[in-house]
Protein backbone atom coordinates (compact mmCIF):
# COMPACT_ATOMS: atom_id res chain seq x y z
CA UNK A 1 0.00 0.00 0.00
CA UNK A 2 1.27 3.48 -1.06
CA UNK A 3 1.44 6.23 1.24
CA UNK A 4 0.38 9.60 -0.39
CA UNK A 5 1.00 12.95 0.81
CA UNK A 6 -0.98 15.40 -1.47
CA UNK A 7 -0.64 18.99 -1.79
CA UNK A 8 -4.33 20.39 -0.91
CA UNK A 9 -3.93 23.81 -1.03
CA UNK A 10 -5.52 24.40 -4.38
CA UNK A 11 -8.93 22.66 -3.09
CA UNK A 12 -8.87 24.82 -0.22
CA UNK A 13 -11.59 27.47 -0.53
CA UNK A 14 -9.64 31.11 0.28
CA UNK A 15 -11.25 32.43 3.51
CA UNK A 16 -12.59 35.60 3.51
CA UNK A 17 -12.72 36.93 7.57
CA UNK A 18 -12.54 41.15 5.87
CA UNK A 19 -16.37 41.19 5.72
CA UNK A 20 -16.68 40.06 9.74
CA UNK A 21 -14.44 42.79 11.14
CA UNK A 22 -16.20 45.52 12.59
CA UNK A 23 -15.52 48.93 14.79
CA UNK A 24 -17.98 48.96 17.80
CA UNK A 25 -19.30 52.19 15.48
CA UNK A 26 -21.00 49.70 13.35
CA UNK A 27 -23.28 48.13 16.72
CA UNK A 28 -23.86 51.39 17.77
CA UNK A 29 -28.11 51.44 17.71
CA UNK A 30 -28.13 47.73 18.60
CA UNK A 31 -25.99 48.52 21.75
CA UNK A 32 -27.54 51.71 22.75
CA UNK A 33 -31.18 49.88 22.27
CA UNK A 34 -29.46 47.12 24.68
CA UNK A 35 -28.62 49.45 27.56
CA UNK A 36 -31.80 51.64 27.42
CA UNK A 37 -33.41 48.12 27.69
CA UNK A 38 -31.66 47.46 30.79
CA UNK A 39 -31.89 50.89 32.27
CA UNK A 40 -35.68 51.22 31.76
CA UNK A 41 -35.98 47.43 33.17
CA UNK A 42 -37.19 46.00 30.11
CA UNK A 43 -37.63 42.37 29.91
CA UNK A 44 -40.14 39.64 31.99
CA UNK A 45 -39.97 39.33 36.14
CA UNK A 46 -40.92 35.90 36.99
CA UNK A 47 -44.77 36.01 38.23
CA UNK A 48 -46.34 34.80 41.39
CA UNK A 49 -43.11 34.50 43.44
CA UNK A 50 -40.71 36.63 45.50
CA UNK A 51 -40.04 39.94 44.86
CA UNK A 52 -36.59 39.05 42.99
CA UNK A 53 -35.59 41.55 40.18
CA UNK A 54 -34.82 39.07 37.90
CA UNK A 55 -35.65 39.85 34.14
CA UNK A 56 -35.99 37.70 31.21
CA UNK A 57 -34.67 39.42 28.45
CA UNK A 58 -35.95 39.70 24.75
CA UNK A 59 -33.55 37.65 22.18
CA UNK A 60 -32.43 35.18 24.69
CA UNK A 61 -32.67 31.31 25.77
CA UNK A 62 -34.07 30.16 28.76
CA UNK A 63 -33.84 26.23 29.70
CA UNK A 64 -36.12 25.01 32.29
CA UNK A 65 -34.80 21.87 33.67
CA UNK A 66 -36.50 19.32 36.34
CA UNK A 67 -37.56 15.76 37.30
CA UNK A 68 -40.26 14.06 35.69
CA UNK A 69 -43.36 15.30 37.64
CA UNK A 70 -41.70 17.96 39.54
CA UNK A 71 -43.99 20.73 37.95
CA UNK A 72 -41.41 22.62 35.03
CA UNK A 73 -44.09 22.47 32.42
CA UNK A 74 -47.14 24.07 34.96
CA UNK A 75 -44.70 26.63 36.14
CA UNK A 76 -43.40 27.81 32.87
CA UNK A 77 -46.79 27.73 31.47
CA UNK A 78 -48.03 29.50 34.48
CA UNK A 79 -45.27 32.36 34.04
CA UNK A 80 -46.17 32.87 30.51
CA UNK A 81 -50.19 33.20 30.99
CA UNK A 82 -49.31 36.45 33.59
CA UNK A 83 -46.94 37.68 30.98
CA UNK A 84 -49.43 37.86 28.58
CA UNK A 85 -51.38 39.67 30.28
CA UNK A 86 -48.89 42.65 30.68
CA UNK A 87 -48.11 41.09 34.83
CA UNK A 88 -44.63 41.16 35.93
CA UNK A 89 -43.30 42.47 32.59
CA UNK A 90 -43.41 45.99 30.52
CA UNK A 91 -45.60 45.22 28.10
CA UNK A 92 -47.97 42.66 27.05
CA UNK A 93 -46.45 39.51 25.41
CA UNK A 94 -47.81 37.27 23.01
CA UNK A 95 -46.65 33.31 24.08
CA UNK A 96 -46.64 30.36 21.44
CA UNK A 97 -46.58 27.17 23.23
CA UNK A 98 -45.27 23.89 21.64
CA UNK A 99 -46.14 21.02 23.83
CA UNK A 100 -46.57 17.65 22.38
CA UNK A 101 -46.09 15.74 25.33
CA UNK A 102 -49.93 16.77 25.96
CA UNK A 103 -53.14 16.69 24.75
CA UNK A 104 -53.81 20.08 23.30
CA UNK A 105 -56.93 20.49 24.80
CA UNK A 106 -55.52 19.30 28.46
CA UNK A 107 -52.96 21.99 28.28
CA UNK A 108 -55.81 24.40 27.62
CA UNK A 109 -57.73 23.04 31.10
CA UNK A 110 -54.79 23.64 32.98
CA UNK A 111 -54.47 27.18 31.78
CA UNK A 112 -57.89 27.59 32.82
CA UNK A 113 -57.25 26.32 35.92
CA UNK A 114 -54.23 28.58 36.32
CA UNK A 115 -55.50 31.29 35.42
CA UNK A 116 -58.69 31.14 38.04
CA UNK A 117 -56.93 29.39 40.15
CA UNK A 118 -59.65 26.64 40.72
CA UNK A 119 -59.41 22.94 40.74
CA UNK A 120 -62.63 22.13 38.73
CA UNK A 121 -63.55 25.23 36.26
CA UNK A 122 -67.02 25.10 34.95
CA UNK A 123 -67.69 24.80 31.41
CA UNK A 124 -68.97 28.53 31.23
CA UNK A 125 -65.60 29.83 32.57
CA UNK A 126 -63.69 28.02 30.63
CA UNK A 127 -65.21 29.52 27.96
CA UNK A 128 -64.73 32.67 29.06
CA UNK A 129 -61.00 32.75 29.62
CA UNK A 130 -60.04 31.15 26.27
CA UNK A 131 -62.25 34.11 25.09
CA UNK A 132 -59.56 36.27 27.08
CA UNK A 133 -56.62 34.36 26.13
CA UNK A 134 -57.01 35.24 22.52
CA UNK A 135 -55.07 37.25 21.07
CA UNK A 136 -52.71 36.68 23.51
CA UNK A 137 -51.96 32.90 23.62
CA UNK A 138 -51.40 29.96 20.93
CA UNK A 139 -50.76 26.60 20.52
CA UNK A 140 -48.86 24.59 17.83
CA UNK A 141 -50.88 21.90 17.51
CA UNK A 142 -48.62 19.36 15.96
CA UNK A 143 -49.22 16.53 18.81
CA UNK A 144 -45.79 14.52 18.01
CA UNK A 145 -41.92 14.36 17.43
CA UNK A 146 -41.48 17.38 14.98
CA UNK A 147 -37.79 17.66 13.05
CA UNK A 148 -34.78 20.18 14.58
CA UNK A 149 -35.29 22.37 11.39
CA UNK A 150 -39.70 22.92 11.69
CA UNK A 151 -38.69 24.41 15.27
CA UNK A 152 -36.33 26.35 14.12
CA UNK A 153 -38.94 27.42 11.15
CA UNK A 154 -41.38 28.18 13.68
CA UNK A 155 -39.15 30.16 15.78
CA UNK A 156 -38.50 32.45 12.84
CA UNK A 157 -42.34 32.59 11.53
CA UNK A 158 -43.36 33.20 15.30
CA UNK A 159 -41.14 35.97 15.37
CA UNK A 160 -42.38 38.12 12.41
CA UNK A 161 -46.19 37.17 13.54
CA UNK A 162 -45.27 39.04 16.07
CA UNK A 163 -44.50 36.55 18.77
CA UNK A 164 -42.44 37.58 21.79
CA UNK A 165 -42.30 33.82 23.21
CA UNK A 166 -41.72 30.56 22.41
CA UNK A 167 -42.18 27.48 24.44
CA UNK A 168 -40.57 23.87 23.71
CA UNK A 169 -41.87 21.52 25.82
CA UNK A 170 -39.78 19.48 25.91
CA UNK A 171 -36.36 18.81 23.92
CA UNK A 172 -37.00 14.88 24.29
CA UNK A 173 -40.04 15.72 21.58
CA UNK A 174 -37.63 17.04 18.74
CA UNK A 175 -36.54 14.83 16.11
CA UNK A 176 -32.86 15.40 16.02
CA UNK A 177 -32.49 13.21 13.03
CA UNK A 178 -29.47 11.30 14.75
CA UNK A 179 -29.14 8.28 16.21
CA UNK A 180 -28.60 7.33 20.23
CA UNK A 181 -24.65 7.83 19.21
CA UNK A 182 -24.16 11.09 18.02
CA UNK A 183 -27.49 12.48 20.51
CA UNK A 184 -25.43 14.79 22.36
CA UNK A 185 -23.97 16.09 18.69
CA UNK A 186 -27.41 16.36 17.43
CA UNK A 187 -28.55 18.42 20.78
CA UNK A 188 -25.89 21.15 20.75
CA UNK A 189 -26.39 21.47 17.00
CA UNK A 190 -29.88 22.18 18.07
CA UNK A 191 -29.79 24.59 20.54
CA UNK A 192 -27.18 26.18 18.71
CA UNK A 193 -29.86 27.04 16.05
CA UNK A 194 -32.48 27.85 18.48
CA UNK A 195 -29.90 30.51 20.57
CA UNK A 196 -29.14 31.78 16.96
CA UNK A 197 -32.97 32.36 15.98
CA UNK A 198 -32.88 34.18 19.62
CA UNK A 199 -31.03 36.76 19.07
CA UNK A 200 -31.37 37.41 15.78
CA UNK A 201 -35.08 37.74 15.74
CA UNK A 202 -35.26 39.03 19.25
CA UNK A 203 -37.41 36.22 20.15
CA UNK A 204 -36.97 34.78 24.04
CA UNK A 205 -37.47 30.64 23.21
CA UNK A 206 -38.25 28.43 26.39
CA UNK A 207 -36.64 25.32 26.17
CA UNK A 208 -37.83 22.33 28.99
CA UNK A 209 -35.75 19.60 29.32
CA UNK A 210 -34.96 16.80 31.76
CA UNK A 211 -32.91 15.32 34.36
CA UNK A 212 -30.59 12.23 34.46
CA UNK A 213 -31.80 10.12 36.69
CA UNK A 214 -29.78 10.44 39.60
CA UNK A 215 -28.88 8.76 42.50
CA UNK A 216 -32.04 10.64 44.57
CA UNK A 217 -34.49 12.67 44.09
CA UNK A 218 -34.30 13.86 47.10
CA UNK A 219 -31.32 15.82 46.21
CA UNK A 220 -31.68 19.77 44.34
CA UNK A 221 -30.34 19.32 40.65
CA UNK A 222 -27.56 21.44 39.50
CA UNK A 223 -26.75 22.46 35.82
CA UNK A 224 -24.60 19.36 35.62
CA UNK A 225 -27.98 16.97 36.22
CA UNK A 226 -29.92 18.12 32.94
CA UNK A 227 -30.30 15.23 30.93
CA UNK A 228 -28.05 15.38 27.16
CA UNK A 229 -25.47 17.21 26.28
CA UNK A 230 -23.51 19.64 28.34
CA UNK A 231 -23.74 22.65 25.71
CA UNK A 232 -27.86 22.39 26.39
CA UNK A 233 -26.60 24.97 29.90
CA UNK A 234 -23.55 26.33 28.55
CA UNK A 235 -25.28 28.09 25.11
CA UNK A 236 -28.10 29.20 27.44
CA UNK A 237 -28.84 32.57 29.10
CA UNK A 238 -30.49 31.41 31.85
CA UNK A 239 -30.77 28.18 32.97
CA UNK A 240 -33.37 27.17 35.96
CA UNK A 241 -33.98 24.01 37.74
CA UNK A 242 -37.30 23.38 39.27
CA UNK A 243 -37.51 20.44 42.25
CA UNK A 244 -39.91 19.12 44.10
CA UNK A 245 -38.82 19.13 48.19
CA UNK A 246 -39.98 15.02 48.46
CA UNK A 247 -38.99 15.18 52.25
CA UNK A 248 -42.06 17.29 52.99
CA UNK A 249 -44.21 14.98 51.13
CA UNK A 250 -43.28 11.65 53.09
CA UNK A 251 -43.32 13.66 56.22
CA UNK A 252 -46.76 14.68 55.77
CA UNK A 253 -48.13 11.52 54.46
CA UNK A 254 -46.77 10.11 58.45
CA UNK A 255 -48.29 13.27 60.32
CA UNK A 256 -50.38 15.87 58.25
CA UNK A 257 -50.04 18.09 61.54
CA UNK A 258 -46.49 18.21 61.63
CA UNK A 259 -45.71 22.11 61.80
CA UNK A 260 -42.08 21.62 61.23
CA UNK A 261 -42.82 20.15 57.24
CA UNK A 262 -45.55 22.51 56.83
CA UNK A 263 -43.04 24.99 56.95
CA UNK A 264 -41.15 23.87 54.96
CA UNK A 265 -41.45 24.78 50.69
CA UNK A 266 -43.13 22.65 48.76
CA UNK A 267 -39.96 23.27 46.44
CA UNK A 268 -37.59 25.56 45.02
CA UNK A 269 -36.85 27.10 41.39
CA UNK A 270 -32.91 27.61 41.56
CA UNK A 271 -31.76 29.98 38.93
CA UNK A 272 -28.00 28.52 38.21
CA UNK A 273 -27.47 30.47 35.51
CA UNK A 274 -27.99 34.38 34.38
CA UNK A 275 -25.44 35.28 31.45
CA UNK A 276 -26.72 39.40 32.05
CA UNK A 277 -26.81 39.61 35.93
CA UNK A 278 -25.13 38.70 38.86
CA UNK A 279 -28.73 37.63 40.33
CA UNK A 280 -28.80 33.69 40.66
CA UNK A 281 -31.81 33.10 43.72
CA UNK A 282 -32.97 30.26 44.52
CA UNK A 283 -37.04 30.85 45.01
CA UNK A 284 -38.63 28.55 47.59
CA UNK A 285 -41.84 27.56 45.10
CA UNK A 286 -45.16 26.44 47.44
CA UNK A 287 -47.86 24.12 45.21
CA UNK A 288 -51.63 25.18 45.33
CA UNK A 289 -52.26 21.52 44.49
CA UNK A 290 -55.08 20.75 41.73
CA UNK A 291 -55.34 24.34 39.74
CA UNK A 292 -51.65 23.19 39.00
CA UNK A 293 -50.18 26.90 40.34
CA UNK A 294 -47.13 27.96 42.36
CA UNK A 295 -47.46 30.40 44.95
CA UNK A 296 -45.32 32.75 46.91
CA UNK A 297 -46.10 31.37 50.21
CA UNK A 298 -48.21 28.88 52.38
CA UNK A 299 -50.23 31.40 53.59
CA UNK A 300 -50.67 33.22 50.65
CA UNK A 301 -53.56 33.22 48.42
CA UNK A 302 -53.76 31.03 45.02
CA UNK A 303 -53.05 33.54 42.36
CA UNK A 304 -55.49 34.21 39.80
CA UNK A 305 -54.95 35.76 36.41
CA UNK A 306 -58.32 36.97 36.26
CA UNK A 307 -61.26 36.68 38.70
CA UNK A 308 -64.50 37.17 36.55
CA UNK A 309 -68.14 38.03 38.34
CA UNK A 310 -71.34 36.41 37.05
CA UNK A 311 -72.95 38.98 35.57
CA UNK A 312 -68.97 38.67 33.30
CA UNK A 313 -69.43 34.98 33.12
CA UNK A 314 -73.17 35.41 31.29
CA UNK A 315 -71.81 37.42 28.86
CA UNK A 316 -68.84 36.24 28.01
CA UNK A 317 -65.28 38.29 28.11
CA UNK A 318 -65.48 41.54 25.67
CA UNK A 319 -62.09 42.72 25.04
CA UNK A 320 -61.28 46.35 25.62
CA UNK A 321 -61.11 48.77 22.96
Amino acid sequence: MQLITPDLDDYMSPLDVSGHVFSPNNFREETLQWIENRNNKAGCRLPCLNDTDLRILPGTLSVWAGVNGHGKSALIQQFCLWWADGKYTDKKEKILFWSPEMAVHVQIERMVKQALGVSEPTAQAASYIMDYLEGKVYIYGKEEHVKATEIIALARWAAVNPFTHLVIDSLMMVDLQTDQLNLNLGQKNFVRMLKEAARTTGLHIHLVAHMRKGESEYKMPDKMDIKGSGEISDLADYAFTIWKQLKKQVALRKNPEDEEALRWPDGYLNCLKNRYDPEHPLIPLWFSGKPFSFKKGRRTDIPKLVEPSKAELERGYIPKK
